[in-house]
């Protein structure tokens, strides 16, 4: 009797919207999986469902299998919602095929750079399509329109009364073949299936891995390069055996880095692949090419890029082409048969092949058999999944033995730390598990996301995350790891359970104290949730500390902070230690945003010559109180208020609070313009006049004088703000 119900049980089938049907887990454990798939690619790929299925349970995870005709996102995330309820709890989900996608709007606070003006451009490009919308179910979304092209894809607001900050209810990742790609794409999507089953029968430590850096990426500053490695000793402590088991490759190494890149990617013993770079949909962008070498080369150089010049102003049809050619000889001086070898054509093909040779595209990747198991994109784009053609898609469905990689599907900051935690790998963490700890509404595991390498050391870890995250007492414990990202977890998961505000002087003296970079920097960025006095000593101390990702780091948050306390700091390192050029580039930034008295003039009374940033200091200065009085004035123009107040999201000064503030509350304004200048004011969430923002806003809202857009936008403004 026992063993017909528990056949039954197998092939339980469960009506839901439409067609919906799931398949219970065969086995029972700690934890639940989710395969989410649509009923074509369950039908046409012959099993390799089922066998991934059963190769996750003997993984650990009972696992479900949920297939429909899906018809929009919200019939997928009830699905979800469901199976979320039950027991045992779940701690992931991955699409398969053709499931709808989600393109968020009214959320670019949730991505790292994307700030695309919503009114002004089309839809699709200025939505962001993420699997937030389904893996965190704490956000709350109104559903707008489906897309009229692509009819897979539907367009989401996230509600101003909704939580404002990402905290994925478990992880998620998608296997999505690219189309572009060609091909019987279910015959493709069964042969990867069948890799990720191949390759969890491996037992395989992370022992070997390559990062590389391309150029014009962090201002192309080798400290930042360099100091990578600080950390990458900490995060992967199996891998320092050899020169072949840990490296560094940056753009500069070879003319051509593409070809080079191709030989560590198709190395079989290759574990992590790691890309610093720009990045397109089809495109990674390695290198700009060779340096001009020599007379001639210089020569050669200038004469090819002014053709490139009078090309493209010829395509953008500036002018007749003698006219444009003649412009070009008068401004530069030329001699009159400087132009006698120039052709459209002969430019264009020239142009084709520099490009093909300077970047990694998908008709490389084609045929390309990587190796890598987990590749990493720190680059725009990458990962654009409801693109037909995208470079992490590529990465995995070849006959190479890379099995899940992570991609953004925008364009990202520079500065963010694409790597942190990413030592938990080592300690046998899924991929997926890892991504949903530094989650951002672009960033994606494209792939199976419950990949993960052989643990080094037992241990409990990725249980432990799910399990036991509310915990305090298991997490306290693991402060004594002797490993620097199990640390960091371990404040990570102590933070996110300090109802009572007592952890931010632990993280200052653990900020003070630790010998780890990672542990350090973890410190640091947890203390910006508090945005306190603690806060703003670790940002000071930060400015000077070894690690150059923490000094880049502290001086984005000075900016971002804006304490007057911070002025002496920012100035001494910007006039003494020249020699990071990236975290000066910042510095320059942030001088700006500070209260002037307290900021420039601090430059001013140190700086006795007349160099290029005090001129500049200077124009702004003036520049601002211009700025100012055009944005109080409610007859200037809206579009004109409106561009520069979208401006304040990027360059938040401390010191306009209060004019900003009577922008919102003044009714003779443009509801527009109150309305951006309201959003604008939801990015000062590390300001150290945060709290008296957002009781101001508060105060406006009881006064209740608002039209109803306005005080929406104040209202969601208030949510970022807490």
């Amino acid at each position: 009797m026992k063993i017909i119900l528990f056949l039954s049980l197998l092939i339980w089938v469960i009506p839901g919207f439409g067609k919906v049907k799931i398949q219970k887990p065969r086995s029972q454990h700690v934890t639940a999986f989710a395969i989410i798939v649509d009923e074509m690619t369950l039908e046409k790929t012959g099993g390799a469902v089922e066998a991934y299925r059963d190769a996750l349970e003997a993984d650990g995870l009972s696992t479900y299998i949920v297939s429909g005709n899906w018809k929009n996102p919200d019939e997928v995330k009830a699905e979800i919602i469901k199976l979320n309820k039950r027991k045992p709890v779940l701690e992931g989900v991955v699409f398969i095929g053709d499931i709808p996608v989600a393109l968020i709007r009214n959320a670019q606070h949730m991505t790292t750079a994307f700030k695309m003006n919503e009114d002004e451009f089309p839809f699709p490009e200025s939505s962001v399509p993420s699997d937030r919308f389904y893996d965190d179910l704490h956000l709350t979304f109104d559903f707008i329109c489906q897309d009229s092209v692509n009819t897979s894809h539907f367009y989401y607001k996230l509600r101003e009364d909704s939580p404002q900050q990402l905290r994925p209810t478990f992880y998620s990742g998608r296997i999505k073949y690219p189309e572009a790609r060609g091909g019987d794409k279910y015959e493709a999507i069964a042969k990867y299936l069948a890799k990720a089953v191949r390759e969890k029968k491996r037992a395989n430590l992370l022992d070997c891995f390559v990062s590389f850096t391309g150029s014009g990426y962090n201002s192309e500053c080798l400290l930042a390069w360099m100091d990578e490695r600080l950390a990458l000793t900490e995060n992967f402590p199996l891998a320092w055996k050899n020169s072949r088991t840990a490296k560094f490759l940056n753009f500069r190494m070879e003319d051509y880095m593409k070809y080079r890149l191709f030989d560590e990617l198709q190395r079989d013993e290759m574990d992590v692949m790691l890309f610093h770079e720009h990045g397109a949909p089809d495109r990674q962008y390695i290198c700009d090419g060779p340096a001009p070498a020599g007379l001639q080369g210089y020569m050669n150089y200038i004469k090819s890029s002014i053709y490139s010049f009078v090309k493209r102003e010829i395509e953008r049809k500036k002018g007749t082409p003698e006219e444009i050619m003649a412009y070009f000889t008068k401004e530069y001086a030329l001699g009159s048969d400087f132009f006698k070898d120039f052709s459209m054509e002969k430019i264009a093909e020239q142009n084709s092949l520099e490009r093909l040779k300077t970047g990694i595209v998908l008709e490389d990747l084609k045929e390309l058999k990587t190796n890598p198991r987990f590749v990493m994109f720190d680059a725009c784009y990458n990962g654009s999944f409801h693109e037909d053609g995208y470079i992490a898609g590529y990465y995995i469905f070849n006959d190479g033995n890379t099995v899940v990689t992570q991609g953004n599907s925008r364009n990202v900051l520079q500065d963010r730390w694409t790597i942190e935690m990413i030592g938990l790998l080592s300690q046998g963490v899924r991929v997926g598990q890892w991504n949903r700890l530094i989650a951002t509404l672009e960033g994606h595991i494209i792939g199976d996301p419950t990949f993960h390498f052989t643990p080094f050391a037992p241990n409990t870890l990725g249980m432990d995350m799910v399990i036991h995250k509310n915990d305090r007492e298991v997490w306290e414990k693991y402060l004594d790891s002797p490993y620097a990202d199990v640390q960091s977890l371990a404040l990570r998961m102590l933070v996110e359970n300090d109802a009572d505000k007592t952890m931010s002087p632990r993280l200052l003296t653990v900020f003070q104290s630790s010998s780890f970079n990672s542990v350090r920097m973890e410190a640091l960025k947890l203390l910006s949730r508090y945005a306190n006095e603690d806060f703003v000593e670790a940002i000071r101390l930060g400015l000077y500390d070894a690690y150059e990702l923490i000094r880049r780091n502290a001086a984005i948050y000075a900016g971002k902070c804006g304490d007057p306390r911070l002025a002496e700091a920012v100035v001494d390192v910007l006039l003494n230690q020249p020699e990071s050029q990236r975290v000066n580039y910042i510095l320059q930034g942030a001088l700006m945003l500070l209260p002037e008295k307290q900021g420039a003039g601090v430059y001013f009374a140190k700086e006795e010559n007349t160099s290029q940033l005090m001129q500049q200091l200077n124009k702004d200065v003036a520049d601002n109180v211009q700025t100012l009085a055009m944005l109080q004035d409610a007859r200037s123009p809206q579009k004109k208020q409106i561009s520069v107040i979208r401006y304040v999201r990027n360059y938040p000064r401390h010191a306009n609070i209060d004019a900003y503030l009577s922008i919102i509350e003044n009714a003779s304004q443009a509801e527009e313009v109150r309305v951006n200048m309201a959003e604008a004011l939801g990015w000062f969430n590390y300001s150290y006049r945060k709290n008296e923002i957002r009781q101001a806003l508060e105060n406006m809202l009881k006064r209740d004088q608002m039209p109803g857009k306005v005080k929406l936008e104040v209202e969601q403004t208030i949510n970022r703000l807490k």
